[in-house]
């Protein structure tokens, strides 16, 4: 095990976290987190499996779903195609802090009546009502160690079916297969470097678990991980069974 992961957490912050960033590389990095979570990120399988199959087709009411840090709102976009196809009426919202990122997802989602976007940090969902479902994809890791257990805690507390928040393993495998991907397709952005330190920011069994510990319900989370290189937090909201 110590050979095939990273001792710890790194701290260090990524480029596309510095508000005073290159606006230009920020949205082109943007666009290509597109590719990479098409490619890598299992979000839409796990989706499926985790939050989907707790959807009702040809319900009247439309579920509410809340996508945190979503970027350029890929998510957002699949899931609606993907539930309208599947006779599953929803509604969409997105949530990013960054306002130039927050600019650009509207132009994105402009002429989806169903999918909207806040700007806004996840520690303003405390003032949101409860959503049906939450999910956040590769946003946990910018956070530190101490301020993880109280999104846990918000999320838990605001979700009122069940809720995922996918993320990155700390894999030397990983970092290594990223490194190779980024080289050949990755370019003028932060994607290169700030994937790679993305991934020895992200998590462990181990850690996830420790975390889960200190939230104020951890017997309202479970944990597990899927290929590539991903990790996930899964849950309910109190008295729904898993």
């Amino acid at each position: 095990m110590p050979l095939l992961t990273f001792p710890r957490r790194e701290t260090k912050p990524e480029l596309m976290d510095d508000p005073e960033c290159s606006k230009k590389l920020l949205i082109r990095t943007v666009r290509q987190f597109r590719l990479i979570n098409l490619l890598f990120s299992a979000s839409r399988r796990l989706i499926k499996r985790k939050l989907v199959s707790r959807m009702e087709p040809g319900r009247m009411k439309p579920y509410t779903f809340l996508d945190i840090g979503a970027g350029g709102c890929d998510t957002a976009l699949w899931l609606a195609d993907y539930s309208k196809k599947k006779g599953i009426p929803i509604r969409i919202s997105c949530l990013d802090n960054d306002p130039r990122i927050a600019g650009y997802a509207r132009s994105v989602i402009k002429k989806r009546e169903n999918i909207e976007l806040f700007q806004a940090s996840v520690f303003d969902i405390s003032r949101m009502p409860r959503f049906d479902f939450i999910f956040s994809n590769h946003f946990l890791h910018h956070f530190s160690d101490s301020q993880i257990p109280q999104i846990l805690d918000l999320v838990e507390e605001k979700t009122e079916i069940a809720f995922l928040m996918n993320d990155l393993c700390r894999s030397r495998l990983s970092y290594l297969g990223y490194e190779i991907f980024a080289l050949l397709f990755l370019y003028k952005s932060f994607a290169r470097y700030d994937g790679k330190l993305s991934i020895r920011r992200g998590f462990t069994p181990e850690d996830l678990h420790r975390l889960i510990t200190e939230t104020r319900n951890p017997e309202f989370f479970s944990t597990g991980k899927t290929f590539p290189g991903r990790i996930y937090i899964h849950g309910f909201s109190r008295g729904r069974s898993r």
